[in-house]
């Protein structure tokens, strides 16, 4: 019962935690990555964000689970618009 709850936890860590990290990756500055580095890793993490906060909130009948994959779709979904539109114009 343990790895079901482990397994339980990292899944919403991945939409709760993964949407906000990408969002941050996106504020890095160039001298510190490259930009290539940053638009890959904010994009392959805004992207799992994204799949696993629709698996919530579509398998997940409570409220917490839903607004937790909500919270991470809204930021994962901010940081792929970042990503495309805002970064290449800094």
């Amino acid at each position: 019962m343990e790895s079901l709850a482990l397994l339980a936890v990292f899944l919403i860590s991945l939409t709760v935690l993964g949407g906000p990290i990408s969002l941050l990756l996106t504020f890095i500055p160039q001298r510190l990555l490259p930009l290539a580095v940053i638009k890959i890793w904010a994009f392959v993490i805004a992207a799992v964000a994204i799949f696993v906060g629709l698996m919530l909130i579509v398998n997940v009948n409570s409220i917490g689970a839903m607004s937790m994959g909500v919270i991470g779709i809204a930021t994962a979904v901010l940081a792929i618009y970042r990503v495309i539109k805002v970064i290449p114009k800094i």
